[in-house]
């Protein structure tokens, strides 16, 4: 673990005993008459030996300085305001934990580290960081916080992405991240007022002229010795080991910390394989092929990643649902009215899309223009609104529009619209909206579901994905595109 917490403490310690010390020229309560040669040299040695100390003081902190970690700085919030009840929810108090983790780094420095977090919304989240202040931060580096080289730690409600997923009766979750292309700060998900650099983006071949084109400045590219990937997740208690893949070829089986199943993996960008189908990268309760190689299991079974595919593997051992996660379709019946609404520009609420020509409402942003257009007068909006019939309470249920077309549409097809991702009472009046391209003008169907999780599942709301059950229908619809 790292042990500079401690040796600040101790310079801490020693610095106030110094200060403590009556000044070294400062004569001492006469006892007796002294030889004048005596007390020279008595303060001679008080003096050497406080200009000792001191100088063991300045070299410690500056060598502490040097590494980023001596000083600490503003911590770092997510993008979005942190809501009891929205989103991933926020921390429950008292409840945020860190692993001990401590991966070191490939070039030195910081170690890396993982926290716990059990949220609002029946969620558990995992942060990654470099390790310092008993927590787990980003170094102000690589262009983060204008390279102060101070130690941000990460905010209680700050989450990685796809780092979430659903916790279980006995408070287990079971999820695995892998972030390729991360900067060395530590940093993943920069914005203007963090900074930071971005890994160097690969060739664009026979790119359109509008996909070139952009009026944001893109943001610094990070040296190429500076870009990490970092590997990390909970397995669960009935996961014990891991084989992962190591630089140079080659693999090494560790065990897994207890009772999490937890590890974290951090390698240099570009020494560790790529799944040929895939950027090997996942954020599920299953493994994707890349990094790992096999997930070994207290029963003795061992789950092998295959090396190259798209569908995760090595599904959760030791899940326990919970319980009321099966409600009878015929109480979830309701009506949906649908509304379309045009506009030449469209801003979201996180919840709803809506229109908003000149100044956008309060807490909404504008939504970027298709490529190539000056503005969205090609699409149109749809609403879609109804009563819920049941409370969702956590992330472990929500709300979704299917859709699909009656017609051939080359701009969209058949699919899921906005997803709920927030707490509903019984009863409560829920709008879902999406844009819809004007070159699909005709009929659109669709229907409106209440889908539950019943596995170990992530927080993002997408029907289908692993630990879902089968949707059900509490709605139909139909609207036709002008």
């Amino acid at each position: 673990m790292n042990c500079l917490p401690e040796l600040r403490e101790q310079l801490v310690t020693a610095a106030s005993r110094l200060q403590s010390t009556p000044s070294c020229d400062a004569e001492p309560e006469p006892r007796a008459a002294a030889p004048r040669r005596r007390r020279r040299r008595l303060r001679t040695s008080r003096r050497v030996l406080a200009l000792s100390v001191g100088f063991t003081l300045l070299v410690a902190a500056v060598a502490l300085a040097a590494a980023g970690v001596f000083s600490e700085g503003t911590a770092l919030g997510p993008e979005t305001a942190a809501s009891a009840g929205e989103r991933e929810g926020i921390a429950l108090p008292g409840t945020s934990r860190l692993l001990p983790l401590s991966t070191p780094d490939p070039e030195g420095g910081l170690p890396w580290g993982v926290r716990v977090s059990p949220t609002t919304r029946g969620l558990t989240c995992l942060s990654v960081g470099r390790l310092d202040y008993a927590t787990v931060g980003v170094l102000g580096q690589d262009g983060a916080f204008a390279d102060d080289g101070r130690f941000h730690p990460l905010s209680p409600n700050y989450f990685e992405p796809l780092g979430c997923a659903v916790t279980d009766a006995d408070g287990h979750a079971f999820v695995n991240v892998a972030l390729r292309q991360l900067p060395a700060s530590g940093l993943w998900a920069q914005t203007p007022a963090d900074g930071g650099c971005q890994a160097a983006p690969p060739p664009v071949r026979d790119a359109a002229p509008e996909q070139l084109h952009t009026t944001a400045a893109p943001p610094a590219t990070c040296p190429a010795a500076d870009v990490r990937e970092a590997f990390f997740g909970i397995l669960g208690p009935d996961a014990k080991t891991i084989t992962y893949h190591v630089p140079g070829g080659g693999t090494q089986t560790t065990p897994l910390l207890a009772p999490d199943g937890a590890y974290l993996l951090v390698f240099r960008e570009g020494t560790i394989p790529v799944n040929p189908l895939g950027n090997g990268s996942t954020g599920g309760p299953g493994l994707a092929a890349g990094e790992i190689a096999a997930v070994t299991y207290a029963d003795g079974n061992t789950c092998r990643v295959p090396t190259e595919s798209l569908v995760e593997s090595c599904s959760p051992v030791g899940y326990i649902p919970q319980k009321g996660t099966a409600t009878p379709p015929r109480e979830l019946a309701t009506t949906a009215h649908v509304r379309l609404r045009e506009a030449n520009r469209y801003c979201t609420t996180g919840h709803i899309t809506l229109p908003c020509e000149g100044t956008p409402p309060p807490d909404s942003k504008p939504i970027p223009s298709p490529p190539g257009q000056a503005d969205q007068q090609q699409q149109v909006l749809a609403e879609i609104s109804f009563r819920a019939p049941v409370a969702v309470t956590s992330s472990r249920a929500f709300y979704e529009a299917a859709i699909s077309y009656g017609h051939v549409c080359k701009d969209n097809g058949a699919g899921a619209e906005d997803p709920t991702d927030y707490n509903i009472r019984a009863g409560q009046l829920v709008t879902i909206t999406f844009l819809i391209p004007r070159s699909c003008a005709g009929p659109v169907s669709g229907t409106v579901q209440y889908v539950q999780a019943d596995g170990a599942a992530t927080a993002t709301p997408v029907v289908g994905l692993p630990g879902q059950a089968k949707p059900v229908t509490i709605a139909q619809f139909r609207l036709q595109v002008p």
